[in-house]
């Protein structure tokens, strides 16, 4: 799997309207098949890259409507993994991800064509995200950039962007 410089908490999906005689294809999401992480941004120029080792999930795929999908997926935040791990453990600090009292990120929502939409629900806060959506052959790569401050992540403001770039990349079983 390929994943861009800049890019920041991969995770996404939106509320498609699955048919409900709709022949759909579900798909175990785990780490051995996917990549979720995130991209922060130290005054707002130098990125910090984090992925997250432990999630679960489930894609269902509408096979008769090719691009309709539904995606749900749960992340457990304590499961963070970046290259220096001080910094890590502020970002799982209280006044950051605050992973003792807010142990896991959910992801619930479907896709139509490129776009997914859903709902996240990250350090206690649901609020509804949309991402880009790319297909190439069975890798699907979902993009898309969340503030922190709406989510009630105010630690760091002075160091760390208030932007974060989200990824949810995907290799399909054919």
């Amino acid at each position: 799997m390929r994943f861009r410089a800049g890019a920041a908490i991969w995770l996404t999906a939106a509320l498609a309207v699955v048919p409900a005689n709709a022949a759909l294809r579900r798909v175990a999401l785990d780490p051995g098949m996917a990549q979720i992480g995130y991209t922060a941004f130290a005054f707002g120029l130098i990125p910090i890259p984090a992925t997250f080792d432990r999630f679960s999930g489930t894609i269902e795929q509408d096979t008769a409507h090719p691009g309709v999908c539904r995606l749900q997926v749960s992340v457990d935040i304590d499961s963070l993994r970046m290259a220096d791990e001080r910094r890590r453990e502020e970002v799982l600090a209280p006044d950051m991800l605050d992973a003792s009292q807010f142990p896991t990120m959910r992801f619930s929502g479907g896709c139509q064509a490129a776009t997914l939409t859903g709902t996240l629900t990250l350090h206690g806060v649901s609020r509804p995200l949309s991402f880009a959506m790319q297909r190439n052959g069975t890798e699907v790569n979902c993009v898309g950039t969340l503030v922190r401050r709406d989510f009630g992540i105010l630690g760091m403001s002075g160091l760390v962007g208030q932007k974060v770039r989200i990824r949810l990349s995907v290799h399909l079983p054919p």
